[in-house]
């Protein structure tokens, strides 16, 4: 089994595993990791959760904490593709896409199969899901571009949305106070 080592005070090392279970912990100057060296890098910038590489993506496969709880929840990994406005599949419990249309999300019916979200069994839903994947593995580049052109509307409703509940719950937090 492969070990974490965490150095105290933290310092620059390159963590590159080998196979026999050690770690080369030899100095490195071109790591830029935030939470090691302190110093922002391109993946953190001002308030947003942007990041430059996402741009290129057009659906995320949002894989939420934990696979199988009983109930649904949404973490900072859903919102992710919807502050970024982007398609996305959730690889989440049961009925969370349901909540997310509960708060007046929306989703993209006609292109994925969104039946993965009512099936209960975290075995069959995987297996749902990763044939979902596979059938959209294969469209072509072209009719995914156009796909995410006809879901203009929907992208832009959620970003929006998002941001109108964010302001929206604190001002009700706030006037409770």
């Amino acid at each position: 089994m492969m070990h974490r080592i965490y150095t105290s005070p933290p310092t620059c090392i390159n963590e590159a595993w080998n196979f026999d279970y050690s770690v080369d912990s030899s100095p490195s100057d071109f790591y830029k990791d935030i939470l090691i060296t302190g110093k922002p890098n391109e993946h953190f910038g001002n308030d947003t959760i942007f990041c430059d590489f996402y741009k290129h993506f057009a659906i995320d496969i949002v894989t939420e904490t934990v696979y199988n709880y009983p109930y649904p929840y949404i973490t900072e990994k859903t919102i992710r593709p919807i502050v970024h406005e982007k398609m996305f599949i959730l690889v989440a419990p049961p009925h969370t896409l349901s909540m997310l249309h509960e708060f007046g999300f929306r989703s993209f019916p006609d292109f994925i199969n969104e039946d993965y979200d009512t099936i209960e069994d975290s075995h069959q839903r995987i297996k749902f899901i990763i044939s979902e994947l596979a059938r959209i593995k294969e469209f072509s580049i072209d009719k995914i571009q156009k796909t995410m052109l006809q879901y203009k509307d929907t992208l832009t409703h959620n970003h929006d949305h998002y941001y109108w509940l964010c302001n929206n719950e604190i001002k009700q937090v706030v006037g409770k106070l």
